[in-house]
C-alpha cells in the first residue's frame, strides 16, 4: 500500500542532495529490476552491470 507515493524517490534525493554536499561527484550502485525505474526517473544511467548519477550541478527534482 505504501508504492507508488513516491517515498522511495524522496528518500533517494535526500541522499544525493548530503552525498553533493559532502563534494561527492559520482554515484554507482547496482538495481534490481523492480528498482531501475525508480533511479532512471532521478537521471541515473544503466552502465553494463550497474547504473550511475554524475552529480556535476544541482540535480532538482520534482514528482
Amino acid at each position: 500500500e505504501y508504492r507508488r507515493q513516491g517515498i522511495a524517490f524522496h528518500t533517494l534525493d535526500l541522499l544525493v542532495k548530503d552525498v553533493r554536499k559532502q563534494g561527492v561527484s559520482q554515484i554507482a550502485l547496482e538495481a534490481t529490476e523492480m528498482g531501475r525505474p525508480l533511479y532512471e526517473k532521478y537521471g541515473f544511467v544503466k552502465m553494463e552491470d550497474e547504473m550511475e548519477l554524475k552529480l556535476k550541478h544541482s540535480h532538482v527534482c520534482s514528482n
